[in-house]
C-alpha cells in the first residue's frame, strides 16, 4: 500500500512539472502587437501599420487578407537591440505603409507568428479629409479631354497634368486602362509655371484615346502617387525611408464621354475618321519606256492625321489586261506629335506588262471622314498610263511568240509513217544496269561520323567543367553573405554596447569581409573607401577614444546609419515594391 502511494505521488510530481514545463513556455513565448498611426483617414491618404514581435525572429507575415481593403506601398522590417541593466532585450517590426481601396468600415486582420496573434483593428475611410493638409494646397492634378463627344474610333486626346509647388523626390502614375478603347501613351514633359504666384512644376502626360464602341465611354479616376521631401525624420524612417507623410496619393475625376457610331454616309466598312489623309507614290523607274517581262515597282503611301497605321483600310487595285500585279506586304508605321498620332501605310505593287503597248491603271481613291468639318471626303491619285515597248523583241520573233503560245492551247494531230513490223530479223537483247556507291562517299561518311562523335565528347566534358564552377561559385557566394551577415551582427552588437575597442576590431573583419580586401587593416583605409566626410570624421573620433586616451565619443547613430544605408544600397537595392522616380526639386 505504502509503495502505491508513493509510485501515485511521484505520477502527480512529475505531472504538476509537466505543467509547469509547459506554463513556463508559454509565460516566456514572443508576444506580437499590431498598431496604426491613424485610425480615421481619407481615401487619398495613406497610413502605416506596426507589427512588433518582441523577440527576434526570421519570420514573415501573411499580407494575403490584407490585400483585400488595401493597398501595400512597401514593406520594411528590422530587429531593434537594447541593453537595460545589463540584460540585452531584442525585437522584431514590420512597418507596412497602406493605402485604403474603398470609404467605409475596414478591418485589418490578424497577424499570427510563432504562434502568437495579434489583435485585429477597424479603420475608418472617409470621403474626404476633416481638415485639409498643406500639401493639398501644394499639389494637384487634373485631367483634360479634346472632346465630350466623338465618333467610333476617332482620336481623343486625354492629358493628365500634376501641379506642385513644392519639393518632391519622386512621382508614379498608373498607366491608362480604358474598357472598349485603344490608349497610346504620346508623351511625358515638365515644365516650369507659376501657381498661384509661386514659381512651380508641372509633369504633364498625354494619351491618344481610340474608342472600339459605340455608347457611354467611361475613362476611369486615375491615381497619382507621389512622395513629398518631408524633412526631418525619424531614425527609423532614415534607415528604412518610410513615413507616412511623405506619400501623398491623388486621384484624378472620372471622365464619361459619349461615342456616336459611323454615319450611314461613311460606306460602311470603309469608316476612317481623321483630321486629314492624303496619298503619294513612287515608281522604282520611269513608267514611259517599260518593256514586256521587265518588272517596275510602284509604292503608294496612304498618311492618316488622327488614326493608327492599323485603321487605314487597306487599297483595292482594280485589275489591267496585258498587266501583271504582284502586291507585297504593307508597312505600317505611327507617328507620335503634338496633335496626336500620325499613321501610315505603305503599299508596294510589283506590275510585270505582258504584252506591248500603252495601259492605263484607274486612279486610287481613299474615302475618309473628316472630323472637323463631320463630312466624307475622298483623297486621290490620278490615273497613270503605262508604256510598254518591245525592248529587245522584233515585230517577227513578237508574232511567232504569240503564235506559239495559241498553239499550245490547241491539239494536234499524231503524225501518221510507215512502220516495218517484220521482227523476226531482231535479235534478243537484255539489258543490265549495275550501281555501285563510290568509295570516297564511305570515307566521308565516316570522317563526319567521327568528328561528329569529338565534339559531343569535348561538349559533354566542357559542360560538366562549367555546372562545376558554377557550384563552386554559389558555394562561395554563399559562403560569403553567411560570413558578412555575421560580421554585420557583431559590429551592430558592438554599437549597442558602446564597446569602442572591440567596435574596431569589429569594423575591420567586416569590411575585409565585405570589399572582399584583406589590406582593410585600420579605420582610415576603411574610411577612403565609403568616402563620406561625416562618417570619416566619426571613425576619427573612435579611433581617438581607444588610442588618444581623451573624452572623444563618437555618434553611433551616424556609424549604424551609413553603414546600414551602405549594405541596403548594395544589398537589398530591389526590395522596394513601390519605386519612385526623382520628379522635380526646388
Amino acid at each position: 500500500m505504502k509503495n502505491a502511494f508513493f509510485t501515485l505521488q511521484k505520477l502527480l510530481s512529475h505531472c504538476i512539472g509537466f505543467l509547469l514545463m509547459v506554463t513556463g513556455l508559454n509565460v516566456y513565448a514572443g508576444n506580437l502587437t499590431a498598431s496604426v498611426d491613424r485610425d480615421t483617414l481619407a481615401l487619398t491618404e495613406t497610413f502605416t501599420l506596426t507589427l512588433r514581435y518582441d523577440e527576434q525572429i526570421n519570420a514573415t507575415p501573411d499580407y494575403e487578407l490584407l490585400q483585400k481593403d488595401f493597398d501595400i506601398l512597401n514593406t520594411r522590417s528590422g530587429t531593434q537591440m537594447s541593453i537595460i541593466n545589463g540584460n540585452m532585450e531584442a525585437s522584431t517590426e514590420w512597418k507596412i505603409a497602406l493605402a485604403p481601396k474603398r470609404i467605409g468600415k475596414l478591418l485589418i486582420p490578424s497577424f499570427s507568428i510563432d504562434g502568437a496573434v495579434s489583435d485585429a483593428i477597424e479603420i475608418t475611410i472617409e470621403g474626404k479629409s476633416k481638415s485639409p493638409q498643406n500639401t493639398d494646397d501644394n499639389v494637384s492634378v487634373e485631367i483634360e479631354t479634346s472632346k465630350d463627344t466623338s465618333y467610333v474610333q476617332e482620336q481623343i486626346i486625354v492629358t493628365l497634368r500634376l501641379f506642385t509647388t513644392i519639393s518632391l523626390s519622386g512621382m508614379e502614375l498608373s498607366p491608362l486602362q480604358v474598357k472598349d478603347a485603344l490608349a497610346v501613351q504620346l508623351d511625358e514633359k515638365q515644365y516650369q509655371t507659376k501657381i498661384n504666384g509661386r514659381p512651380g512644376a508641372v509633369i504633364e502626360t498625354r494619351y491618344a484615346l481610340f474608342p472600339q464602341q459605340s455608347g457611354e465611354l467611361i475613362i476611369p479616376s486615375m491615381l497619382y502617387q507621389v512622395a513629398i521631401d518631408a524633412g526631418h525624420r525619424d531614425l527609423w524612417d532614415r534607415f528604412y525611408g518610410n513615413s507616412q507623410n511623405n506619400i501623398l496619393r491623388l486621384r484624378t475625376e472620372e471622365q464619361r464621354l459619349t461615342i456616336l457610331p459611323a454615319p450611314a454616309a461613311a460606306n460602311g466598312n470603309n469608316w476612317m475618321p481623321a483630321t486629314n489623309v492624303s496619298l503619294s507614290e513612287h515608281w522604282s523607274t520611269s513608267i514611259d519606256a517599260l518593256k514586256i517581262g521587265e518588272p517596275v515597282t510602284r509604292s503608294i503611301t496612304i498618311k492618316a492625321d488622327g488614326l493608327t497605321a492599323g485603321q487605314i483600310n487597306p487599297l483595292q487595285i482594280p485589275p489591267v489586261n496585258g498587266l501583271t500585279f504582284y502586291n507585297d506586304q504593307a508597312q505600317n508605321d505611327d507617328q507620335k506629335n503634338n496633335q496626336g498620332i500620325t499613321g501610315s501605310r505603305i503599299e508596294t505593287i510589283a506590275i510585270v506588262p505582258t504584252k506591248a503597248g500603252d495601259f492605263t491603271l484607274p486612279e486610287v481613291k481613299v474615302n475618309w471622314w473628316d472630323t472637323n468639318s463631320n463630312s466624307l471626303r475622298t483623297a486621290t491619285l490620278p490615273a497613270v498610263t503605262l508604256r510598254v515597248g518591245l525592248g529587245d523583241m522584233s515585230a517577227q520573233q513578237l508574232a511567232e511568240q504569240n503564235q506559239q503560245a495559241t498553239n499550245e492551247n490547241e491539239e494536234t494531230a499524231p503524225a501518221t509513217v510507215d512502220l516495218d513490223t517484220d521482227l523476226t530479223g531482231l535479235k534478243e537483247q537484255s539489258t543490265r544496269i549495275v550501281q555501285q556507291t563510290p568509295i570516297w562517299l564511305y570515307i566521308t561518311n565516316l570522317v563526319s561520323l567521327l568528328a561528329a562523335a569529338y565534339f559531343a565528347l569535348e561538349f559533354f566534358i566542357a559542360r560538366r567543367k562549367l555546372a562545376g564552377i558554377h557550384a563552386a561559385k554559389e558555394h562561395e557566394k554563399s559562403q560569403r553573405t553567411q560570413a558578412e551577415n555575421t560580421a554585420w551582427n557583431q559590429v551592430k552588437r558592438q554599437l549597442a554596447e558602446n564597446n569602442w575597442k572591440e567596435l574596431r576590431k569589429a569594423l575591420i573583419d567586416w569590411a575585409q569581409v565585405y570589399w572582399k580586401n584583406p589590406s582593410l587593416t585600420n579605420l582610415q583605409i576603411i574610411a577612403a573607401q565609403i568616402n563620406s566626410p561625416e562618417f570619416s570624421e566619426e571613425l576619427r573620433k573612435l579611433d581617438e577614444a581607444i588610442f588618444g586616451g581623451n573624452n572623444a565619443t563618437p555618434n553611433s547613430e551616424i556609424l549604424l546609419q551609413t553603414l546600414a544605408n551602405l549594405r541596403r544600397n548594395k544589398t537589398y537595392q530591389h526590395s522596394n515594391n513601390s519605386p519612385l522616380q526623382p520628379l522635380y526639386k526646388s
